[in-house]
């Protein structure tokens, strides 16, 4: 496992040297290296990865004998006892603890748990700007700013000739030279294969999203800024992968309806669908979603940007209508027999095809603002993307029914999409890069929700994208069971 080294600049040595802390109450000159006198907390290292294994072992000393087993780790910000003598997490930010023994107590010990960062070059020409997250919690954890020129991570000199400028109104942000929750930037340095990189990083002091472009020489990223928000809430971590070796996910295709009130031949695939979810042999083959047109519902329909969802994903206004994975698709303007048998025919088509990647997921709610870590696992070495959709059921609307359909049900609107964060240009996901065989990926999602939502009846539906056969297209498609249950990796 690659080690990453994250600290203070100013104080990057001082880091390593520092390791071994005196106790309050010591009586041990801090000059005397040789002295083994007095009351020592010794930490393996201050710097540790952000995956869960990575750990930061804490060893305390007394008059040189060792007194670990005898001594107390406390989280410095609650004060509550720790259970071990030792820290690990999935989670990058700042980790305060001290430690006690006896009548003695020692200073304030703070663990770096950082994010593994691709230092790795690219393939891409001029400047670039990556992020090791889009998303921090407010006085914990910061995100780090991965710059390029030609594809290569700039040096710790020329990293010092770069500006940073806020997108709202174009100020210059100052970078200082020391870190401490909640300053906005500062820089740190990460090492990767022998070489130190120095790197600019961002904390937050109060929620909110920012969004800062970056100069450097001639060049800037003005056109394509970069957003991260800031929250409260505590950030989901990463899932548990049970089966890390395993890539033979279960497959599943995304159906996305095409439907609104006032379509009064709807009801034809609205009970195609019906029967097919009553369908033993179909009901896990596939998730659900309807995007209500503002052409046909001014109720339930949905808008990205201040666009029309369903104008942007059926360009020809055609309803109903049905996609499969948003990107075969037919009219549902038969009778709802014939429409079986096309749903049928496409979900067998597509699930010839083996899933490229599976999905894992966990949440946050909390006060209407809804996080969700995506974690994007995959069987082939390849670009991906990731989207997350939420969802609303048990919604009753009068629908325009011009057929001779009455069942009870068409009344009411299940799986109906309020909000779709999966990229405004594709609608696919938001780009996680290449991936290796084998490997993840984590994409994090900050979605608000409208207060007049029932979350009791809301659930997130997500989907990964690649390219197949020359064809960008969705490959996988999950769902949770609520807003506040995650999923993990599911394998045949």
């Amino acid at each position: 496992m690659r080690k990453f080294l994250y600290a203070m600049v100013a104080l990057f040595a001082t880091f390593t040297l520092t390791s071994c802390l005196l106790g309050v109450g010591s009586d041990e000159n801090p000059d005397d290296v040789g002295n083994t006198s007095g009351f020592k907390v010794n930490v393996s290292s201050t710097v540790i990865s952000a995956d869960g294994e990575d750990t930061a072992i804490f060893s305390v000393l007394y008059n040189g004998e060792d007194v670990t087993a005898q001594s107390t780790l406390y989280n410095a910000t609650t004060d509550e006892p720790c259970s071990s003598m030792s820290f690990s997490t999935t989670i990058a930010g700042l980790y305060p603890f001290y430690v006690t023994y006896d009548q003695y107590k020692s200073e304030v010990i703070t663990i770096t748990a950082v994010s593994n960062i691709d230092l790795s070059n690219k393939d891409e020409e001029g400047l670039s700007v990556a992020l090791s997250t889009n998303l921090v919690q407010v006085g914990k954890n910061s995100a780090t700013f991965i710059i390029r020129y030609n594809g290569k991570v700039l040096s710790a000199d020329e990293i010092k000739n770069v500006k940073i400028y806020d997108a709202a109104d174009d100020s210059q942000a100052q970078i200082s030279d020391t870190q401490s929750v909640g300053s906005t930037f500062h820089y740190v340095v990460v090492s990767d294969n022998g070489t130190d990189y120095l790197l600019p990083a961002y904390s937050a002091n109060q929620t909110g999203t920012k969004s800062f472009w970056v100069g450097y020489k001639l060049s800037n990223t003005r056109e394509n800024p970069v957003s991260i928000t800031a929250v409260n809430s505590q950030i989901p971590s990463s899932p548990v992968d049970s089966q890390p070796t395993n890539t033979n996910f279960v497959h599943r295709v995304l159906l996305t309806q095409m439907t609104g009130v006032r379509c009064g031949y709807c009801p034809l695939l609205k009970v195609a669908l019906h029967e097919l979810a009553e369908d033993s042999n179909y009901n896990n083959k596939y998730v659900h979603t309807a995007v209500h047109g503002k052409a046909f519902d001014n109720i339930f329909n949905v808008s990205v940007d201040g666009r029309d969802l369903g104008n942007i994903l059926n360009v020809a206004g055609s309803y109903p209508y049905i996609f499969y994975d948003l990107a075969d698709s037919h009219s549902g303007g038969y009778d709802p027999e014939r429409n079986l048998e096309y749903l049928h025919s496409h979900i067998d088509s597509r699930l010839k095809n083996q899933a490229r990647a599976g999905i894992a997921a966990r949440t946050e709610l909390k006060d209407n603002m809804l996080l969700v870590r995506t974690s994007v696992k995959v069987s082939h070495t390849g670009e991906y993307l990731v989207g997350a959709w939420l969802v609303e059921s048990d919604l009753y609307a009068k629908q325009a029914n011009n057929t001779e359909l009455r069942e009870d049900y068409l009344d009411y609107h299940n799986n109906v999409v309020r909000l779709a964060d999966s990229n405004t240009t594709n609608f696919l996901g938001h780009s996680l890069g290449t991936i290796a065989k084998g490997e993840r990926a984590d994409h994090l999602f900050v979605m608000e929700l409208d207060p007049s939502w029932k979350t009791e009846n809301c659930h997130l539906v997500l989907f990964v994208s690649t390219v197949q056969f020359n064809k960008l297209t969705i490959t996988n498609t999950v769902r949770t069971s609520s807003l506040t249950s995650g999923v993990e990796f599911e394998y045949r």
